[in-house]
């Protein structure tokens, strides 16, 4: 261990830096190109953000790690997903409870996480129940919205969704 004072902590701390950075841009980059050519929901962008992301920093740890010895290595390598599932972890039950703010909460998350006041103020925004919609009497379509009428069926459909609209009101 005392060889790994000095310029070998600076080494190792510089090549973690950049795995790092470089596992975020890659990350961020195959999760844009999977979510437009698979036409993900924002959600799974998401998800796929962050497993891209744990992955590729696992395996930056493989160069730390001894040769021959597969037991480190797994030990080594599971670290930093364990690592960044636990930093992300306000995003993911955000996921998980359909907030609203999913993408303020992602963003305060990556941004302002490795503050813990972050951290904290990110799963407190996900644990906040959003404020109760008020139901809506359009119903969403494939094509757009329709005006439902008093007893729950669908409108004709050439009545304009705003003057239906307007016209309860």
């Amino acid at each position: 261990m005392n060889s790994f004072i000095g310029p070998a902590l600076i080494g190792w701390v510089s090549t973690l830096a950049i795995s790092v950075g470089v596992s975020l841009i890659v990350a961020g980059a195959l999760a844009v190109w999977s979510g437009r050519l698979l036409r993900l929901a924002p959600e799974h962008k998401l998800w796929a953000f962050i497993v891209g992301f744990a992955f590729l920093c696992s395996l930056s740890t493989v160069s730390i790690s001894e040769p021959g010895t597969w037991s480190d290595t797994l030990f080594i390598a599971m670290l930093p997903i364990w690592a960044i599932l636990i930093y992300f972890l306000p995003s993911v039950a955000a996921i998980y409870g359909g907030q609203p703010n999913l993408n303020g909460i992602f963003f305060m998350n990556l941004l302002f996480g490795w503050t813990i006041a972050g951290w904290v103020v990110a799963f407190s925004w996900t644990l906040r129940r959003s404020a109760k919609v008020k139901r809506s009497n359009l119903r969403r379509l494939a094509f757009g919205a329709v005006a439902n009428d008093k007893a729950g069926r669908l409108r004709a459909a050439n009545y304009s969704v705003r003057r239906a609209y307007l016209r309860e009101h």
